[in-house]
């Protein structure tokens, strides 16, 4: 990040960066004593003058400069340059209106002039002011120019005072010194305010603007003058809405896409409202900004060192977000100028792919370790991950985790088809898809027996995140395997039961031959759970753990509920839900439920709700499963089940 501060990439704060805030914070109101009179083509067709204002007579400016002084103005500038004579009458007649106004500041120009060296090339630059003319210089109270520096991004800063011609005050600064009963000789420049940021107000017009024929219609009447003028700092100037017709146009973070900039005159108004409101915007120094920036960077990346990685990527984004309103609420509020590209998005998204590599690199690190651990028969010492999941314990430890048993079905009578040598091939074909996949998700294949296997997840502090990954896992490996294209020889139809709970992770064997084993009671429900996909119809089936672990309501999203089972050589009873990759019709789910409370208390209402719902999802195997129940309990069948469950020996 301090690379980027040095380098070009900082420019991005005068460009996107001040847009940014701009946007954000939107058009504010300027102060109501700035007013601006517009040479534009409208006057020109209402007073009958030329479209190109520079020609206009010099006795309509006196009689603006006139009506304007009987009618309070507080200080009047003109954003035109009268660099040369004209009629003589008219130039007196402006002359005289200035001398008795006695309030009027009147727009220097600068020029820049190269400095040849002895080869003819360009060794310096020289600035040279342009006076108005002797006979209205003297008349008037004082005389400045207005210089914007310009960058790539447009105009953003202007001269309070110009260094290149002496410090002289510019038009804006007179005007604002006047305002305040000052006097010419008494401004005196200071490092602070010699360029100043603009504060802009919005786009053009934002500031209040009044056309040169409105304004003489306005003085002409003592009411509505006294109301628009008294009071006021007016400056008037050329600008048009029709930019065609707009030579003294800037770019500016208000310009609209179609073309519309602001005009120099709406820029020269919006420095001298800066300057009377106070609202001039300010910002940190170089070094202040570039600490306060590696400070910001030091923070995200201490984040990435303590957090685990989505966590990680929630927080700098929040923080990255909280960064830019802070920063916004900076422009708007204090009209304090803060970066924001580089710390509120640049630097959140580079310590976020830095810290990703960096998370990526460990887990796989840790994934090569396990593997080899098992490559030698569990030797230990070669081997952080195994260490880290032992945690010391030599005998192994007790954890957390999330099982997933899967078995392929009818896989008995696929094997008595094949010889042993096609058997073997047919399952390997299987497992280069299906243990990528639990990989994949962050889990670990932990025994493989014949067409079934057990995998896990381990449970670090929050166990939504391995849940989500397991049910995760399941629904790629349905989705590859059981619901593959025929000629798929990779795809075997499969089932998978998901189960969460403590379970023991050791050595398990004797002292010539060690393996690495998950085992306890939820290894064995998971096994049973899987099996109750067969006489339920269904191919994934999670127990009531697995789904509130992931904060999910019943019935809500992927999760269907099935009812209450007893499973074969199980005491306890479990609640099991259908995980689908796409959720039933809502009806038909209602219907559903329904007809579950319905099973011994109206069978008969239970069948015909059944029945309909096969109308809607024909095979829906729950539906089958429970219609069949219905059928046999109306038959007068003794069924096994119990008032609060269904009594399964399916293994």
């Amino acid at each position: 990040m301090a690379a980027l501060m040095l380098s070009p990439v900082r420019n991005l704060e005068q460009g996107a960066g001040l847009d940014l805030l701009y946007t954000l914070r939107g058009v504010r109101p300027p102060p109501a004593e700035v007013v601006i009179i517009t040479l534009d083509s409208g006057s020109a067709r209402a007073l009958g003058q030329s479209e190109r204002p520079e020609r206009w007579p010099r006795h309509l400016h006196a009689r603006l400069v006139e009506g304007l002084a009987a009618r309070g103005a507080r200080v009047i500038g003109f954003d035109i340059l009268f660099e040369r004579a004209r009629e003589a009458d008219t130039d007196r007649a402006l002359a005289t209106a200035l001398q008795r106004a006695g309030n009027v500041v009147l727009m220097e120009g600068v020029t820049r002039e190269g400095v040849p060296g002895p080869d003819g090339k360009v060794v310096a630059h020289v600035d040279r002011i342009t006076r108005p003319l002797p006979l209205l210089a003297d008349a008037a109270w004082a005389s400045g120019p207005f210089l914007m520096p310009k960058t790539p991004d447009g105009v953003i800063e202007f001269w309070g005072f110009v260094p290149s011609i002496g410090d002289h005050p510019s038009l804006p600064m007179l005007m604002a010194q006047l305002m305040t009963a000052g006097s010419p000789a008494a401004i005196s420049p200071a490092p602070d305010i010699r360029r100043r940021p603009l504060n802009l107000y919005g786009p053009l017009g934002t500031l209040n603007t009044i056309p040169y024929a409105r304004a003489l219609e306005l003085i002409a009447d003592p009411v509505a003058g006294e109301a628009a003028f008294r009071g006021k700092a007016v400056l008037v100037g050329f600008s048009e809405f029709n930019q065609s017709r707009q030579a003294d146009i800037f770019h500016t973070p208000y310009s609209t896409a179609d073309g519309l900039d602001l005009s120099g005159v709406e820029l020269c108004g919006t420095a001298l409202a800066n300057l009377l409101d106070g609202s001039g915007l300010r910002r940190p120094g170089e070094l202040d900004q570039l600490l306060a920036v590696l400070a910001w960077c030091a923070a995200l990346t201490l984040l990435w060192q303590r957090a685990r990685t989505g966590i990680a990527v929630g927080l700098s984004l929040a923080l990255g977000a909280a960064w830019v309103i802070a920063a916004a609420w900076s422009f708007g509020a204090l009209n304090l100028w803060l970066p924001v590209i580089l710390p509120g998005i640049i630097a959140p998204l580079l310590s976020g792919a830095l810290g990703l590599g960096l998370h990526l690199r460990a887990n796989r690190r840790r994934e090569r370790m396990l593997e080899k651990a098992l490559e030698l028969g569990l030797s230990r010492q070669g081997s952080e991950k195994l260490a880290t999941l032992l945690a010391g314990h030599a005998e192994g430890r007790s954890v957390q985790g999330v099982c997933l048993c899967s078995d392929i079905e009818a896989y008995t009578s696929l094997s008595e088809r094949m010889n042993p040598a096609t058997t073997r091939e047919t399952l390997n074909r299987y497992f280069s898809v299906f243990i990528p996949v639990i990989e994949a998700h962050g889990g670990h294949v932990m025994d493989i027996v014949g067409d079934s296997a057990m995998c896990l997840w381990l449970i670090d502090k929050h166990p939504a995140d391995a849940c989500r990954q397991a049910r995760a896992a399941a629904l790629e490996l349905h989705q590859r395997l059981n619901e593959a294209p025929l000629d798929d020889d990779t795809a075997l139809p499969t089932r998978f039961g998901l189960h969460l709970g403590p379970v023991f992770l050791g050595d398990v064997g004797s002292a010539g031959h060690r393996e690495l084993r998950v085992v306890g009671d939820v290894v064995n429900t998971a096994s049973r759970i899987q099996g109750a996909n067969k006489p339920l119809g269904t191919r994934i089936l999670a127990s009531a753990e697995i789904c509130r672990a992931t904060g999910e309501a019943p019935g809500a999203g992927q999760a269907r509920p099935l009812g209450r089972f007893l499973l074969a050589g199980k005491q306890s009873k479990l609640d099991l839900y259908e995980i689908r990759p796409r959720a039933i019709p809502v009806d038909a789910a209602q219907l559903f439920e329904t007809a579950r409370g319905e099973l011994v208390s109206a069978p008969g209402s239970a069948r015909e709700r059944l029945t309909e719902v096969l109308t809607w999802c024909p095979g829906d195997g729950p539906t089958r499963f429970y219609l069949q129940r219905v059928i046999n309990r109306l038959a007068g069948e003794n069924l096994p089940d119990r008032d609060d469950c269904i009594v399964l020996d399916t293994k």
